[in-house]
């Protein structure tokens, strides 16, 4: 019994030892290529929850792009709706002179042509009672000029007794008569018109085909210039005193089209129409090199205007995004880091976007490309 109580507290006292000389339990970390069991630690830490981490590599892959949020005191007042047409010398129609048969095209869809270019040649048909009626007029010509040859050489033959005023008469006379004979042969003998283009520009779609039948009047050809448009918006009452003098208007094409051209303003009518009394803005389009915009388009104008002198911060519209139906965007705080700022959008256009409040401030670097990847990168994290 001694011995067991003895053996009992020798193990007391040795348990008591290690307790006082081992160490605290430390952290393991894993080495290359050994397994010290369980799952190792993730080498960040704790997830960004309002930030994004991308790698310059991955930068370049995304083709992010940055922009400078800043002040301005231009910005978008106002959209309108409107409709491109075609400016002054930006559309020409040719339509048949006279009834007839294309005998030869010269022209082809989509060819660029000059003005006063030959586009195709026209034989003139003549139905029976025009037929009828030319052959009437020749042959009373032709018997007109025998009369008058005939008169003529009479009084030539008594020229020594025949009054000077008879002579000079009939001698008129027979000029007409030879004349007019000449005219009504001519046209019997050639009936064909050349059709030329009316304006510098391409030719339209057309259907036509050598030795087609086409009347008077009939629509051939159209020849469009693309850089010769104009835009017609209706502006209401109510957003009259929302295009202040001296403002500036920017064309935006519908349905997801990118790119935008400027316009001038024409005219700005006094006149009001009576069924919808609104008031019509005509604008001249700058579409030269860019062929963004056709006749017939329906296209946004943005008329931008001055705040008179207060200015406000304005990022690109591209860079803002929405997270959970909020409207955000990513600012791009260190060379791998792109930080979620919530934002309240104002007035906006296709170009830039006014902030009312939010988390960012000038010179801050937006995000204005590759929001869409880096949205997509923060809901995966």
């Amino acid at each position: 019994m001694k011995t067991t109580h003895k053996f009992l507290a020798a193990t007391a006292a040795l348990s008591l030892s290690f307790s006082v000389l081992l160490p605290p339990p430390a952290a393991l970390w894993a080495h290359g290529g050994e397994d010290h069991g369980g799952a190792a630690p993730a080498s960040t830490g704790v997830a960004l929850t309002d930030a994004v981490a991308l790698p310059k590599e991955s930068q370049f892959l995304f083709g992010v792009r940055t922009a400078l949020a800043g002040y301005s005191d231009t910005y978008n007042r106002l959209t309108l709706y409107g409709t491109v047409s075609a400016a002054a010398g930006g559309e020409g129609r040719v339509v048949v002179p006279q009834t007839g048969r294309i005998v030869s095209l010269a022209a082809k869809v989509g060819q660029v042509v000059r003005a006063g270019q030959a586009l195709a040649v026209i034989d003139q048909t003549l139905d029976a009672t025009q037929q009828i009626g030319l052959s009437t007029e020749r042959a009373n010509a032709q018997a007109e000029l025998r009369a008058a040859q005939q008169d003529y050489a009479r009084l030539q033959t008594i020229a020594d007794i025949a009054a000077r005023k008879d002579v000079v008469a009939a001698e008129l006379r027979l000029r007409q008569a030879r004349q007019n004979a000449g005219i009504l042969n001519g046209q019997a003998r050639t009936r064909r018109v050349t059709i030329t283009s009316p304006i510098s520009g391409t030719v339209d779609v057309f259907t036509l085909a050598v030795g087609q039948q086409v009347s008077q009047g009939d629509e051939l050809f159209r020849v469009l210039n693309p850089g010769k448009l104009r835009v017609e918006a209706q502006v209401f009452a109510q957003d009259l005193d929302k295009i202040p003098a001296g403002a500036q208007f920017q064309v935006e094409g519908l349905q997801g089209q990118t790119g935008s051209a400027p316009a001038r303003l024409v005219v700005f009518s006094n006149v009001v129409n009576p069924v919808n009394q609104a008031r019509q803005l005509v604008l001249e389009l700058d579409n030269t090199g860019t062929n963004l915009f056709r006749a017939g388009q329906a296209v946004n104008v943005q008329v931008l205007g001055r705040s008179g002198g207060k200015k406000q911060l304005v990022i690109p519209t591209s860079a803002l995004t929405d997270l959970n139906g909020k409207p955000v965007v990513f600012v791009h705080t260190d060379p791998e880091t792109f930080k979620i700022h919530y934002v309240q959008p104002g007035s906006a256009n296709g170009e830039q976007t006014v902030l009312l409040g939010g988390d960012v401030n000038e010179n801050d670097r937006v995000v204005s490309v590759g929001t869409y990847q880096l949205k997509s990168i923060y809901l995966n994290q």
